[in-house]
């Protein structure tokens, strides 16, 4: 279970055919046990309240509306509400929404679909929404051993009114939870895109830390550090400024990671984007986050022998000797 605002709450009962109001016990007096227990807002519940197998004596909806997960796959429908989708949405033209862009983008994946012993399915998979069996909408997600991952949305502008952003993440949230992935992770978060600011409403969030690779909890203090910085490394900001103070910092420690590299070689070797094109360093030499040092490649792995595929079928596997150049 986890916690959510008020308008995540709402987001589905909205859709459903009873609604149900969530309140929260008010800070001036201590709630009974029971009305804690009225109170709490459970997913799962939520999700499934609606459901004509949860309801007793339902009698025939007007509308039907249902939620399917299969591998991924190309279908013209599916195609076809792509194409929608880009046009509409995102203004691309018709030549970027083609069938072979699409199966390229959202249908073809390195990931090998398979089922566990458990039940447990893994791999890339759709999961379709229809309304009276129209497609309305539908994700793209990779199920993995650990986390269910949300890797793109695309719904009717029909029904952009209907928070579909939010209510597709409370069905990803719930897949994770029923299947026992463990984590949901939903993507990429661009604080200054307006689309993307509905990912920072669920809580308790965290984000990935460029430089340290440790997990920081997305909070109201986060937010305003993103509010006036373009980039954020929280443990960057922590071994340049000993004395801040970070009580509203939350996520993982990485004071006494032994891997995280002292201040002095962690400056930029470059602060301009535009300096680094066109200075002839390597990606090796430039520090930018996220790339291994050479020194750091070379104690990981062993560059000598690089198994590589040659031809398209990749099926032969041939022995590269590479020759790294001195280090300076």
């Amino acid at each position: 279970m986890r916690n959510c605002t008020q308008n995540q709450k709402r987001a589905y009962p909205q859709s459903s055919l009873t609604t149900r109001s969530f309140t929260t016990p008010t800070l001036t007096t201590q709630p009974s046990e029971k009305a804690q227990q009225r109170n709490k807002f459970d997913l799962l519940t939520a999700i499934h309240a609606s459901e004509t197998t949860t309801l007793p004596n339902t009698p025939t909806p007007a509308h039907t509306f249902t939620v399917t997960l299969e591998p991924a796959s190309f279908t013209p429908e599916k195609h076809a509400l792509y194409q929608h989708y880009q046009q509409t949405i995102h203004h691309d033209p018709a030549s970027k929404t083609t069938a072979t862009s699409f199966r390229r983008f959202l249908c073809t994946s390195p990931l090998p679909q398979s089922t566990t012993p458990s039940g447990q399915k893994l791999g890339t998979y759709h999961q379709l929404y229809r309304l009276d069996d129209r497609l309305i909408a539908f994700s793209v997600l990779d199920l993995l051993p650990h986390a269910v991952s949300g890797v793109y949305f695309i719904y009717h502008s029909d029904f952009e009114a209907y928070s579909f952003g939010k209510l597709s993440a409370l069905r990803e949230e719930s897949l994770a939870l029923e299947g026992g992935y463990g984590w949901y992770y939903m993507g990429y978060y661009i604080h200054e895109c307006v689309k993307m600011r509905y990912k920072a409403e669920f809580r308790p969030q965290f984000v990935l830390d460029p430089e340290s690779y440790g997990w920081d909890e997305l909070n109201e203090w986060f937010k305003g550090r993103l509010d006036g910085n373009k980039y954020v490394s929280i443990s960057r900001d922590r071994r340049r400024e000993p004395g801040e103070n970070w009580e509203g910092e939350g996520g993982e420690d990485v004071a006494e990671r032994p891997d995280v590299a002292d201040d002095a070689e962690d400056e930029y070797r470059l602060h301009k984007p535009e300096d680094a094109a066109s200075s002839n360093l390597s990606l090796f030499d430039l520090r930018m986050p996220g790339v291994l040092t050479l020194a750091a490649l070379t104690d990981s792995m062993d560059l000598g022998e690089l198994p590589i595929s040659i031809g398209k079928n990749k099926t032969n596997v041939a022995l590269l000797n590479v020759s790294l150049p001195p280090r300076q």
